[in-house]
């Protein structure tokens, strides 16, 4: 019988493969880490982006509701003259109203009893 005898070459070459397991192990959560950092900066530049051309638009509206022609269209809708104008209210009704047309109305035809048990025993 044999005796079983592990020298230190043996034992160093476990310890290495033990060693490169775990060393794989964190090198795996590493690059999960990654795309997980990845993923959620892919969705920060997409709020940015965004945020961004809301930010464009409101100083769009900032700078037409700073203009005069906002406010002479307000003053237009709400009924306001400038200086030197006067202001015409038209009075009555302008829109038309239609004309309703008169459609027949259908005369009911007279079905005899006979006719009606006719058709429910044998279809029309």
């Amino acid at each position: 019988m044999k005796k079983f005898r592990i020298d230190w070459k043996q034992l160093a070459v476990i310890g290495g493969f033990i060693l490169l397991f775990f060393l794989l192990m964190d090198f795996n959560a590493r690059i999960n880490e990654l795309n997980r950092l990845n993923t959620q900066l892919s969705k920060m530049q997409t709020d940015v982006s965004y945020n961004k051309a809301t930010e464009n638009a409101l100083k769009e509206q900032i700078q037409y509701a700073t203009s005069d022609a906002a406010v002479n269209e307000y003053a237009r809708n709400n009924g306001l003259v400038r200086e030197g104008e006067k202001l015409v209210v038209p009075i009555g009704d302008s829109t038309p109203v239609p004309q309703g047309s008169k459609e027949p109305t259908p005369v009911p035809v007279k079905v005899t009893n006979r006719e009606i048990w006719w058709a429910l025993f044998f279809g029309k």
